[in-house]
């Protein structure tokens, strides 16, 4: 057992201190966010407050290190002024990643339990990691971390740079390594210094030391329990790097600025030594490194993670349902959820790949089991591995017709179309919609057996509170009324009363006309702006915050590039990565130059 007050006591400490504060990513104590380009400052330092003694590892700067015109090749974007950084700890997907590959265990060996649930960001619209608040938050993680040094232990063979021993230079030489990999910069002198002193203090044996092996896993524990693996402040306590009134993030940084959003990961070895060379400072060398991120099978995670969060169907397994739809169960709401995932990987992903919004918003292929079969009314389709099918194109087309996000989107018993509307206006769109101040708008008639869904909130939309934002709102939502709750094709509810999907929009300037969900998604895939709306929707995933007007150049350079692409999603998401809003941000309160 790792002696966790001791270890706390040397690194630990750090973190109640960072969560306590109340501001850590962007969210103060209620949940809502601080508003666009505000963040908090970094985390207090490990070591000393004014650490004289530089990091280790990292190459002296030179002039030679940061290309004559750093803009060069990169988009057109260079008068964005970016806003601050939210300081945010990884998300739980972030967490198990990177101990997944830290440690080099299976994922599912992770633990997580006592780990604080992820918060959605007001501002963005993607998840953060929660703060730790409290001490039962610190005490839940120093388990957590106490295991996974255990876990560390028992795979010595692998983490070592040395044979493993009593040896003191080894204990150093892990220290190093490690913790480059850990807190994914070099340590500085004080860092290292602090961590040597506690393998020293867990060695003394008029304490009835620990062995090396354990001692090693009181190491590891205690830099898992730092806010510096904890949050995303790959700074460290160096100063930042100034680009005229920017703050331009160094190698490290930028290395887990790729890592983290294409991976869901932290850097690794290759990434990292692009950094140690003092790599990843132009538009090229960035450009080189999200390519190869985005060709490897870790790309899934991130890819998969932000569609989830896009559609806002995290929990669809522990959703539930009336038991009048037999068809559906907590398995077959996970087959829905990776149905989803096998959607988007097949478009992202693989030789057949092309990256296309449209095939995103109108395909009518799909990869379904035996189960969702049933909800689908495809016989072909059995056992308990999806397959690839083509579903009637009448009835579906892309990832808004999938069981994922229409079951997400209703009751347990009935739809709700102004929640599916919503959805779409808001996160295909970018238009937000928020209830008016001071205003109660009533909830719609109860159920009537003799009235379709769609009647009854056609009289609930009519209220004068409701129509400024229900006009909008609701006919999106009515095309979807041809989906059940579980998202099961129908053409009568309550018999019988056929079901009426049809209606009207504006968009921009323009009125949609559309007969059902599958005629409205045929446009939509074509308006400037979805294709802008999911441009932003990336920008703000790889930010984590809010696109603010400093943002602006940088949003045009990106909608710019995405056409020129043939609207490639993979080309957009290597196209954030070069933006002077994804490499550069403005100095945070209180944050010396």
């Amino acid at each position: 057992m790792i002696r966790f007050n001791r270890v706390l006591g040397v690194l630990g400490a750090a973190l109640i201190g960072v969560g306590c504060t109340g501001s850590i990513d962007g969210m103060n104590a209620t949940g809502a966010g601080p508003g666009p380009g505000s963040g908090p400052k970094g985390p207090p330092s490990v070591g000393t407050p004014d650490d004289p003694t530089p990091p280790t590892n990292v190459p002296p700067k030179t002039d030679d290190q940061t290309p004559k015109d750093p803009t060069a090749g990169s988009l057109d974007d260079s008068a964005a002024k970016p806003g601050a950084a939210p300081l945010r700890r990884l998300t739980i997907l972030e967490f198990k990643n990177t101990i997944r590959d830290l440690l080099g265990i299976d994922v599912a060996q992770v633990p997580t339990e006592g780990l604080p649930q992820d918060l959605e960001s007001a501002a963005s619209g993607f998840s953060t990691g929660a703060n730790f608040s409290t001490g039962d938050d610190a005490r839940g993680f120093m388990k957590i971390a106490d295991a996974l040094g255990t876990i560390a232990a028992s795979k010595l063979s692998t983490l070592l740079p040395c044979a493993a021993s009593a040896d003191e230079s080894c204990a150093q030489q892990f220290i190093t390594q490690f913790g480059l990999r850990a807190f994914r910069r070099p340590l500085s002198g004080a860092e290292s210094a602090k961590l040597l002193k506690l393998y020293q203090d867990q060695r003394d044996a008029s304490i009835g030391g620990m062995n090396f092996q354990e001692s090693i896993a009181a190491l590891v524990s205690a830099m898992l329990q730092t806010p510096y693996f904890l949050y995303h402040w790959e700074l460290g306590p160096n100063k930042p790097t100034m680009d005229g009134a920017l703050v331009r993030y160094n190698p490290y940084e930028m290395a887990s600025r790729l890592s983290y959003m294409i991976w869901a990961s932290a850097p690794d070895a290759d990434l990292l030594q692009e950094a140690v060379n003092g790599g990843l400072t132009s538009p090229a060398q960035i450009e080189k490194a999200a390519r190869r991120l985005l060709a490897d099978n870790k790309a899934k995670d991130a890819v998969r993670d932000f569609h989830y969060q896009w559609l806002e169907i995290f929990g669809l397994k522990d959703l539930d349902k009336d038991p009048v739809y037999t068809n559906y169960t907590p398995e077959v709401a996970q087959s829905m959820a990776d149905e989803t995932a096998a959607f988007v990987n097949n478009i992202f992903f693989g030789p057949n790949a092309t990256g296309s919004l449209t095939t995103l918003l109108t395909s009518n292929k799909s990869f379904i089991d035996g189960k969702l079969g049933k909800v689908y009314g495809v016989s072909s389709a059995t056992g308990n591995d999806l397959k690839e099918v083509a579903l009637d194109p009448t009835q579906r087309a892309g990832i808004l017709t999938q069981g994922s996000f229409l079951a997400m989107k209703a009751d347990p018993d009935l739809t709700v179309p102004p929640r599916r509307g919503n959805s779409v206006l808001g996160r295909v769109l970018c238009m937000d919609f928020r209830p008016p101040d001071n205003v109660m708008i009533p909830p719609p008639a109860e159920p009537n057996p003799n009235q379709t869904t769609r009647q009854r909130f056609e009289v609930h939309g009519t209220a004068p509170c409701a129509t400024a934002c229900h006009t909008l709102i609701d006919p999106v939502g009515f095309a979807f009324e041809n989906y059940d709750a579980i998202g099961a094709w129908r053409t009568q509810e309550n018999k019988p009363n056929d079901v009426d999907a049809s209606g009207k929009v504006e968009i921009g300037k323009d009125t949609l006309t559309f007969k059902n969900a599958v005629d409205l998604l045929g446009q939509l895939a074509k308006r400037p702006e979805v294709q802008s709306c999911m441009a932003t929707q990336w920008l703000r995933y790889g930010l984590r915050r809010h696109d603010d007007v400093g943002d602006a150049p940088s949003l045009t350079a990106l909608n710019t590039t995405f056409a020129k692409a043939g609207y490639d999603m993979r080309e957009l998401m290597v196209a954030v990565t070069k933006t002077r809003a994804f490499t550069h941000r403005t100095l945070s309160v209180g944050e010396a130059q």
